[in-house]
């Protein structure tokens, strides 16, 4: 319940912020803006080395060791964080972006420093106590939104704007930091071991790996938005997936409270888990299919009342966007499906034929149909990754049944009703 409403109370204030952001900066400012985010973000599991599960682990195997393993991962979390800053600017080279835009991209990567004491947050996690971290985070959020507020007003420049995304990490460091210490618990007794780092590493690099392959999939089109057309259709097209993003909250709230309900069952009733299992594929997908018809027919209005009418290109692109909510809810539900049956080395799998689909989709489809096309293309690839790549693996058959017929759900629901009224 904390953690549903913190992320929901940090969306919407994220969202007002976002609006006057946007609505100051322009298209074109704006883009380059979430152009330097978007890159940064894909080297974003370097800087935290896929650790979490691995940390919390580790902290209920030894709880008197906590200072061992959060001094650990902390300076593990801190380097990696200088490597993700290093990459960043190697790939804003690489992109060739100009001498102007180069610096705004490391001065968001600079946030990758100060997250490293995140490690605080999974150790109140272990101790179930995460409404003190939601506590911290939403004192962060606040001071971020404020900062940016603030920013508007002064009419600053583009500059400043990055790094107060890199602020907004700050924020969130000494909040956790402060709240860590009203536990009674002292960041100067962390002690870091290389011993416990390789343990940690030795487990935690396939996450990151797959964390990072992810995020490609996840903002290729993005990168290649901006280098094919420019930072205007940036701004278009960032305006638009924000608001994607927004909905993908759902599956993971939603899912934290049903994952042991299928672990259970599992474990006791195998039959009963499948229809379970194909209950949770029916009502995920059920819920990406209303979201994707609500939002495809209100788009110009969402889009007008939160961008302006600058933004008036983003209705196509959000139109099209919004049907990616069933496939990536169908993937969420994979992924539960792949942890159950520990077979989450296909993660790996999926996102690099995700990655394949979308640059190859992009390449064709942007020259032709600009930033429409590189939604077009994104949705054509997240179904690749999330449905289509299960009927490749033998061991993903059974879920590729599941996720199809419940992609299938709108045909089937007049007898789903009809059932339900016979079982009254």
């Amino acid at each position: 319940m904390w953690l549903a409403g913190d992320r929901l109370f940090r969306m919407g204030l994220g969202f007002v912020v976002l609006g006057m952001v946007a609505r100051f900066l322009g298209t074109s400012q704006f883009g380059v803006l979430h152009y330097a985010i978007g890159l940064t973000s894909i080297f974003a599991p370097v800087a935290n080395l896929g650790i979490e599960g691995i940390v919390i682990r580790e902290l209920v195997k030894s709880p008197a060791q906590a200072h061992v393993i959060l001094g650990t991962a902390w300076v593990m979390r801190l380097c990696a964080g200088g490597v993700a800053i290093a990459l960043v600017y190697l790939a804003a080279q690489l992109a060739g972006q100009s001498a102007a835009v180069a610096p705004m991209i490391v001065v968001v990567a600079l946030a990758f420093l100060p997250q490293s004491f995140d490690v605080i947050d999974l150790w109140f996690q272990k101790q179930i106590q995460s409404k003190y971290t939601v506590l911290a985070k939403s004192l962060g959020a606040l001071a971020g939104a404020a900062l940016k507020i603030t920013l508007v007003l002064w009419k600053a420049p583009i500059l400043w704007f990055c790094g107060a995304v890199a602020f907004d990490a700050v924020f969130n460091a000494v909040a956790l930091v402060w709240v860590f210490r009203g536990r009674s618990q002292l960041i100067t007794s962390w002690r870091p071991s290389l011993l416990v780092a390789r343990l940690i590493l030795r487990d935690s690099w396939p996450l990151m790996v797959s964390g990072f392959l992810t995020a490609v999939y996840l903002r290729v089109e993005q990168v290649l938005v901006m280098n094919m057309l420019g930072s205007h259709s940036m701004g278009i097209y960032y305006a638009s997936a924000r608001l994607a993003e927004s909905w993908n909250i759902l599956p993971g709230l939603l899912l934290s409270s049903i994952y042991p309900i299928l672990v259970e069952k599992r474990q006791h009733d195998l039959q009963n888990y499948r229809q379970k299992l194909q209950g949770v594929f029916d009502l995920l997908t059920g819920m990406g299919f209303a979201i994707a018809v609500v939002v495809t027919l209100f788009a110009p209005g969402i889009i007008s009342l939160l961008y302006g009418a600058k933004y008036a290109g983003a209705v196509p692109i959000l139109a099209v966007q919004a049907w990616t909510a069933p496939i990536l809810f169908s993937g969420s539900v994979r992924g539960q499906f792949l942890l159950l049956e520990n077979l989450t080395v296909y993660h790996t799998f999926a996102a690099l034929l995700g990655i394949a689909a979308n640059v190859t989709f992009a390449l064709l489809l942007i020259p032709r149909y600009g930033a429409v096309g590189a939604s077009v293309a994104a949705l054509g690839a997240g179904w690749i990754a999330a449905h289509l790549s299960s009927f490749l693996f033998a061991e993903l058959r059974e879920c590729a049944r599941l996720q199809t017929k419940a992609f299938f759900l709108p045909l089937r629901l007049p007898g789903l009703f009809r059932s339900f009224r016979e079982a009254r």
